[in-house]
């Protein structure tokens, strides 16, 4: 009679019942007490329909994507309409007494092939037209690739002026004046490098100028796709990608940089716990490893058991704070989510945290500026240029592209390679 109500309701997927419309339920009943039972059942991750769809759509889509791979081989030609050339008119005047015919002259042979040149031109100017662009909508299908790389022929415009340029000394020296001239004037007018060298004298100073010239156009990059045409139909293509587009994302897909520095922090850490492990076993008492863990793990003067100053013998003795503090303190409360699902979070004290400023000073150093290969038609001039202050002499790295079709410089960089100073103290002290 007092036996609480079990109410089994019916399997469902989508819709539960709420609990007032089965409480109500078992009240009107007669039922004084209700227990809800709900029952989640399990599935196993592999089954048969499960791998009998995953192996349908896998060749489905396989059987779609070789369908796209292949070459459209029938082509629709259309027919053009042939045109026949007429003989020019030919005056009553200038006809001989055979019959009315002459022969023709170099004049009119001329007007018939420019005639013939201004059709066949209309026809390349019809076809051109025919070969533009006309997709909508481009539908990438992966990431971008390299094309296969391409060399200068002699025949290249690039190449010849290369070739033309290339024994030119007067003109090579020119190219190399301008170069450190345009290096030590941004020095002169750049005010870190007054701090560093004082006053610079753009005259002084070895310079050591390469020039190089590259073997082919710079390597270009596609990425494939699927496109729709006017026609509403699909074809497989491939649309251009800028060089610097392609190895931006290739850094942001693998961070080689990010990673190797995450690395030699780990590594660091792990040395630093073998040499704490070795002295706190004995294996290794060296102070010089002493000295490395004091300086890997620096903590604050801090301590659980503060300094008690010295009291009279007959004082009474204070209580101390720490276990006050500690009776005070209330426990911090748990998270009723963890507690049923029987997880637990460690204490972020106890966490091993990274060493931010280490890590910043490894990224900088590993960090390597992007590599862009020269345009087309321009060349490489690189080399190191000194640049004389009075407290200092700083030695830099440059790299630059020069075109010959505007003769300027079209990109520059610079990095410091060596710095001297005149006069060095100790570093030790005196």
């Amino acid at each position: 009679m007092f036996k609480p109500h079990v109410l089994r309701r019916s399997f469902s997927l989508f819709r539960r019942a709420p609990t007032s419309a089965a409480v109500r339920s078992a009240a009107h009943d007669g039922h004084p007490a209700i227990r809800v039972q709900r029952v989640r059942i399990r599935q196993r991750l592999f089954t048969k329909a499960r791998l009998a769809g995953t192996l349908v759509v896998a060749v489905g889509a396989w059987t779609v994507l070789d369908w796209l791979d292949e070459e459209v081989e029938d082509e629709q030609e259309i027919a053009r309409p042939v045109r026949r050339v007429q003989p020019p008119h030919i005056p009553q005047e200038g006809a001989s007494d055979r019959g009315g015919e002459r022969e023709v002259t170099d004049e009119e042979e001329k007007e018939y092939d420019n005639g013939d040149d201004d059709d066949d031109n209309d026809d390349e100017d019809g076809e051109e037209e025919e070969e533009e662009d006309d997709s909508l909508i481009f539908f990438p299908t992966g990431f971008s690739r390299p094309r296969p790389r391409r060399f200068y022929k002699g025949s290249d415009p690039e190449w010849q002026t290369f070739a033309r340029l290339a024994p030119d000394r007067q003109r090579l020296d020119k190219i190399r004046g301008e170069l450190v001239s345009m290096v030590r004037d941004l020095a002169t007018k750049n005010p870190r490098f007054g701090m560093l060298l004082g006053s610079i004298d753009a005259k002084k100073g070895h310079i050591w100028i390469e020039i190089k010239f590259p073997d082919g156009p710079p390597l270009e990059y596609e990425r494939p796709g699927i496109e729709l045409t006017e026609d509403l139909t699909l074809r497989k293509t491939t649309r251009t990608v800028h060089e610097l587009h392609h190895k931006k994302l290739a850094n942001i897909l693998m961070p080689t940089n990010t990673l190797t520095s995450v690395l030699y922090d780990m590594k660091r850490r792990t040395l630093a716990s073998w040499e704490s492990l070795c002295n706190y076993t004995g294996l290794s008492e060296s102070s010089h490893s002493q000295d490395v863990v004091k300086k890997l793990f620096v903590t604050p003067a801090t301590s659980d058991h503060p300094i008690q100053t010295p009291v009279a013998p007959n004082a009474p003795a204070l209580p101390s704070p720490t276990g006050t503090e500690k009776q005070a303190a209330p426990p911090s409360p748990a998270n009723p989510a963890l507690d049923k699902l029987g997880l637990s979070l460690p204490d972020p004290k106890q966490v091993p945290t990274m060493d931010l400023s280490y890590f910043r000073h490894t990224l900088r150093r590993n960090k390597k500026p992007m590599a862009i290969e020269p345009p087309r038609g321009t060349f490489i001039v690189s080399g190191l240029i000194e640049i004389i202050g009075d407290r200092a002499k700083m030695t830099l790295d440059v790299t630059s592209l020069y075109d010959p079709s505007i003769g300027k410089y079209v990109m520059l960089q610079a990095r410091v390679r060596s710095m001297t100073q005149y006069k060095q103290k100790p570093r030790g002290g005196p």
